[in-house]
C-alpha cells in the first residue's frame, strides 16, 4: 500500500473520530433534557466539561487531518 493511500486511510479514521465526537457530546446534550435538567446553569455546568473536550478533540482530529492532505498533496506533486 502507498503513502498516499495511508494517509488518506488515516484522514479517513480522523473524519470519524471527529464526528463520533461530535455526536457525543449532542448525545450527552439530548440526556440531560430526558434526564428532566432545563435550568440553564444546571445544564450548562453538567454539559459544558463534556462540550469543550470534544470540541477540542474534534478540531484536532480535523486539523490533523488538513495536514495531512497537504502532505497527502506535496507526495503527489513529487
Amino acid at each position: 500500500m502507498n503513502t498516499k493511500k495511508k494517509l488518506f486511510i488515516i484522514r479517513f479514521c480522523l473524519w470519524i473520530v471527529a464526528f463520533a465526537s461530535t455526536a457525543y457530546w449532542i448525545y450527552f446534550s439530548v440526556k440531560l433534557h430526558r434526564e428532566g435538567i432545563f435550568d440553564p446553569s444546571e445544564y450548562a455546568t453538567a454539559l459544558r466539561p463534556v462540550l469543550y473536550t470534544c470540541l477540542a478533540i474534534a478540531l484536532v482530529a480535523i486539523c490533523i487531518s488538513f495536514w495531512l492532505h497537504r502532505m497527502s498533496k506535496k507526495i503527489a506533486e513529487q
